[in-house]
């Protein structure tokens, strides 16, 4: 009997022995958080420092540790001293689906020491990558670069104001008031860009009441401009940054020189339509 029971105890010590190796103890992982991100720039040669940085691409000595929307909390299996690597992702034409790396700023590199069970927190600093151009940089503190008049109607303009700028002395703004007018306004400046299919993207701050869209026109020494409608943007009660990529359309086009324009329509079911514009950028890569 004794044997016996000898026999039954033994086989449980075996099996849960094997449950042990079959099902190991999980590692406890270490933390990184990143609750917020900030972009620095040269003010006077790249702009505002406004950004919308919605998710981060995260990296721990190379081992790429995934996609993550801030604020992140991203759990790590190692520990020690890391070398960790963040790119900023943003949305790419206001589609919330589209989520791209940003071309444009440099990847944020730090190291730092994880420990199993604590939390290492992390404020990525992000600037512009050198190399990047700025065909124009347009933030309405006492300039407008869209005079060019499309329309044809004097009566609907862009205009500088000072009341409900976004930051600085002014922001851009188009209001209509009168049913079925409509406000086309480009920059009065004609810009040479590269055609190859390199990333060029339009950066801009906005709000607005109703439904306005942005576009691209090519310009031809010969010919007809042809316009090219990107995105249509509803209704904005506060301040929103965009991201619109413009790369498919300049080589499409395959213009000689291009303009970005603002299209805009009265609404009838506002009393008027108002667009605000701050901080216009449009950048790319050789």
């Amino acid at each position: 009997m004794k044997t016996y029971i000898t026999l039954i105890l033994l086989c449980l010590l075996f099996l849960w022995n094997s449950c042990e190796i079959i099902n190991p103890a999980e590692e406890i992982p270490s933390y990184i958080q990143i609750d917020s991100v900030s972009l620095v720039t040269n003010v006077n040669l790249q702009g505002s420092t406004a950004h919308k940085i919605t998710d981060v691409q995260v990296s721990s000595e190379n081992e790429l540790l995934g996609i993550f929307p801030l604020p992140a909390t991203i759990p790590v299996l190692r520990e020690g001293t890391n070398n960790i690597k963040i790119d900023a992702f943003v949305i790419e034409n206001g589609i919330s689906a589209t989520r791209e790396l940003y071309p444009f700023y440099e990847r944020y590199s730090e190291s730092g020491e994880l420990v199993r069970g604590e939390v290492l927190n992390i404020e990525p600093v992000f600037n512009y990558l050198d190399g990047t151009d700025f065909a124009f940089i347009e933030n309405f503190n006492g300039s407008n670069l869209f005079v060019d008049d499309i329309d044809g109607d004097p009566g609907t303009r862009l205009e500088i104001v000072a009341d409900g700028a976004f930051e600085g002395s002014g922001s851009g703004l188009i209001r209509l008031e009168e049913t079925g007018s409509t406000a086309i306004v480009g920059t009065g400046i004609f810009y040479s860009l590269p055609t190859t299919g390199t990333p060029i993207f339009l950066e801009m701050n906005y709000k607005c009441n109703s439904t306005f869209t942005v576009g691209i026109r090519g310009i031809y020494t010969s010919g007809d401009p042809v316009d090219l409608p990107k995105v249509n943007l509803r209704a904005q009660e506060t301040w929103n940054k965009l991201y619109i990529s413009f790369d498919q359309e300049v080589s499409g086009l395959l213009a000689n020189q291009y303009q970005i324009y603002i299209d805009v329509n009265k609404a009838v079911d506002v009393q008027f339509t108002e667009v605000y514009l701050d901080n216009l950028k449009l950048v790319y890569r050789q």
